[in-house]
């Protein structure tokens, strides 16, 4: 029974992640690196300091990671500030059902609350927010569980009950580490057979969700 969402933010509730992959580009271009789709996978939902960490594994401290990073959050938020944040398929119409079944959601991200709080009243959605925690307010990023457990301690709902809804291999690990009830939305790493010990639920879209929450069953927390 499921009484409370917990979202990923970056690949499920907006489409930023293709716009972060051509930032990346453009830093792999102008520092003279190589970042190759399976190392792209890799950064996908960690915090800075675990990223910076897998720099230094992969480049032996020839690619400044914060200088590279500057650069993709550049261009990121000229995108953001030009265009607007561009919500995912179904954004609307899945937090509209949850809003009329009194159904709970906080979000779950690996960024900073400053830029996500920004993000979150660009698209309208931050009144709705029952809880939020945000990657620097957990010593462990993703894949560890920390973040989902915080936030279903904020949410006061019993981390069992709820279902994290995730995109990248490190988010639904730490979906599946923490005990939630996973939910792959493939963006831009695709679903495949081995992230099923990961995924107990896959879904095509946000929209997707409203009839795996119905077929699941679900009840409001509140009287």
């Amino acid at each position: 029974m499921i009484k409370a969402i917990i979202f990923d933010m970056d690949g499920v509730l907006f489409d930023t992640e293709k716009i972060m992959k051509k930032g990346w580009e453009k830093a792999a271009d102008l520092l003279n690196f190589s970042l190759t789709e399976d190392r792209l996978k890799q950064l996908r939902g960690g915090s800075r300091e675990r990223n910076c960490a897998l720099f230094q594994e992969w480049y032996n401290g020839a690619v400044d990671y914060h200088q590279a990073r500057k650069i993709r959050s550049d261009y990121l938020n000229a995108y953001v500030e030009k265009y607007s944040v561009p919500p995912k398929k179904g954004l609307y119409e899945l937090l509209s059902f949850l809003k009329s079944e009194n159904i709970p959601w906080g979000i779950a991200t690996s960024t900073d609350r400053t830029q996500a709080e920004h993000y979150w009243k660009l698209a309208d959605i931050y009144e709705g927010i029952s809880a939020s925690v945000c990657g620097n307010e957990v010593s462990k990023s993703k894949p560890n569980p920390d973040i989902f457990l915080k936030a279903a301690e904020k949410l006061q709902i019993s981390i069992d009950s709820c279902m994290i809804v995730e995109d990248s291999i490190n988010g639904l690990k730490a979906a599946k580490a923490a005990g939630g009830i996973s939910c792959m939305i493939p963006d831009l790493t695709p679903y495949s057979p081995d992230l099923a010990p990961f995924c107990d639920y896959v879904c095509e879209d946000l929209a997707a969700c409203i009839s795996l929450v119905q077929t699941i069953g679900f009840s409001s927390p509140t009287p």
